[in-house]
């Protein structure tokens, strides 16, 4: 379909122009320089009808990529969240406060080492103090987890939580650049 405004061809089930933006099956209007050398319009004479131009189409992926030291830190997360829950439900079940303890410590941590690499815009609070926060997880989780692998009622999930730990370890020495 050729447009009346500039000329161009469109393709047939268009209702705007490719090239000016005029709607195709409009009544026609002046040429376009025409328009340029005009700079008044005559009383009752109507003004083009444009359709609104279309933003630039960027391509976005669904999924932004992962390095692998938050790879890391959301495996850690996860094996928090799953020992955590474990000892929760212990820690209800009538066995000792720490299982409870730990199970409160390794949930919270846990959803806070997933939010860090899932939502980093929403934590950005927490951004300042990252390097701090990752060192307390991996210590605090390495320890009690050797604690609750090899003793009787420190906590359930010990090893799990050990290997939450050395996640959280390795995923920060790859992000200061320990190790490669």
């Amino acid at each position: 379909m050729k447009c009346s405004r500039c000329g161009a061809e469109s393709a047939e089930d268009s209702t705007y122009c490719s090239e000016c933006g005029a709607i195709l099956d409009a009544p026609p209007l002046p040429p376009l320089a025409a328009e340029e050398e005009r700079t008044e319009t005559a009383v009752g004479a109507y003004q083009p009808v444009f359709r609104p131009p279309l933003p630039p189409h960027q391509e976005r992926s669904a999924v932004r990529s992962l390095n692998l030291a938050e790879l890391l830190f959301l495996i850690s997360g996860i094996l928090l969240l799953s020992a955590g829950f474990q000892n929760l439900g212990a820690g209800v079940a009538g066995l000792p406060v720490q299982f409870l303890l730990l199970g409160i410590a390794a949930t919270l941590f846990g959803l806070v080492q997933i939010a860090l690499v899932v939502m980093p815009g929403m934590m950005s609070d927490l951004e300042r103090s990252r390097g701090t926060l990752t060192i307390v997880i991996a210590v605090l989780f390495l320890i009690w987890g050797m604690a609750a692998a090899f003793g009787p009622n420190v906590g359930a999930s010990g090893g799990m939580i050990v290997a939450a730990g050395l996640s959280t370890t390795l995923g920060l020495m790859l992000r200061e650049g320990m190790i490669r």
